[in-house]
């Protein structure tokens, strides 16, 4: 692969070996000749910060190589969650994990941030963050505030995409060189695999699947059409059929605790759902119907071997398991489509071992437009 002469590549893995960075795994299996002699990176060399940046959550991980969560921080966002405090939540964080478990700020190869609203890489913005639940996030430079507090490289990009790259590197890549990955939060995502690489959205178009239209006869989307899958399946979809179901006088525990119906929000419902409230599980249940009929469809399209599931519902085992369901009934009039269905490994914390993953890729990318820099 590399084009060096066998010793060559043995004296770059002795140089590898010597300074700690990689060591021997044993022995590999024969394609026909001697057996091969293998080599994996040594998971505790240096270590990675990833961090996902959410309007519900901010989400900060300590990686060692193996993108194995050493420690986790997580803040709610809420209306003092400006830019600047939420940044400086993050730098705070990164110094206190790497003081709780003894690593020198030299081991840390750098810092990589998915966000799951459209981002402009080259600004290091959010292009939309109308969502957010503060303001101060309008054109405020992520990366360059990161780099200057935190003396670090910063890479940021779309948070599916990175979700799609950690899955398949934590956990397909042996099965698989095709999946799929979809996201229902905000907005429905998706993020693909194809012959061991990703796929880049360069036009931003990871939000597509939001507009697949399932009803043309259905609910009118921010977007003109009518029946898009993002007006029946999203968290913002499922927010407002809960208002709507309780202003019309449905039974609901958030009535206790909420005077005010307009005051529910994503976390009261998802806090009701787990007190199994039979209003949020009635609305759950059905954006779980359309987001199967949603899953079949890109099935149906991409053909991929694996579908992962991702997002804050899919820990919610109704909602996966109901829009599964419904995706394989559709998919089975094709018998020869043994497509697999599965959750996310780590739905909470994906988008963000995916961004330690992308500081990784940066110190070992193979793109001769691209290579990184030789750590």
């Amino acid at each position: 692969m590399t084009g060096y002469k066998p010793t060559t590549c043995a004296r770059l893995l002795d140089e590898l070996v010597h300074v700690g960075l990689i060591h021997d795994s044993g022995l590999g299996e024969s394609s026909g000749g001697r057996k091969p002699l293998m080599y994996v990176i040594h998971p505790d060399a240096f270590y990675l910060i990833g961090v996902e940046i959410s309007n519900l959550y901010t989400t900060v991980l300590l990686l060692d190589l193996d993108l194995t969560i050493l420690g986790t921080e997580k803040l709610k966002m809420n209306s003092q969650c400006t830019a600047q405090y939420t940044l400086d939540y993050v730098s705070r964080c990164i110094k206190e994990l790497l003081a709780k478990h003894n690593i020198p700020t030299d081991k840390m190869l750098g810092i990589g941030v998915g966000v799951l609203d459209p981002v402009d890489l080259e600004r290091g913005i959010i292009v939309d963050p109308h969502l957010f639940p503060a303001d101060g996030w309008n054109d405020f430079n992520i990366v360059e505030y990161l780099e200057k507090n935190n003396d670090t490289l910063v890479f940021l990009d779309n948070g599916t995409n990175l979700a799609a790259l950690a899955e398949y590197r934590l956990k397909y890549w042996k099965e698989t060189d095709s999946l799929v990955f979809v996201s229902s939060d905000m907005g429905i995502r998706s993020s693909m695999i194809i012959k061991g690489k990703l796929v880049h959205q360069i036009n931003e178009m990871d939000d597509a699947l939001s507009h697949m239209i399932i009803d043309i006869h259905g609910r009118r989307c921010s977007c003109g059409a009518y029946g898009c899958l993002q007006t029946y399946s999203s968290l913002p979809a499922i927010h407002h059929e809960v208002i709507h179901r309780l202003k019309r006088g449905q039974g609901s525990i958030l009535q206790e605790s909420m005077e005010d119906v307009d005051k529910v929000d994503f976390h009261h419902i998802l806090e009701a759902m787990d007190r199994e409230d039979s209003l949020c599980l009635e609305v759950v249940k059905e954006a779980a119907y359309y987001f199967g009929i949603g899953l079949a469809n890109l099935i149906f399209l991409l053909r991929p071997d694996i579908v992962i599931c991702g997002g804050t519902l899919v820990p919610k085992p109704l909602f996966y398991e109901e829009a599964s369901r419904i995706a394989h009934e559709r998919v089975a009039i094709y018998p020869n489509c043994h497509v697999k269905i599965v959750q996310s490994s780590t739905a909470y914390n994906i988008v963000a071992q995916g961004a330690g993953c992308m500081v990784l890729d940066h110190f070992t990318s193979t793109d001769i437009n691209n290579p990184g820099t030789n750590i």
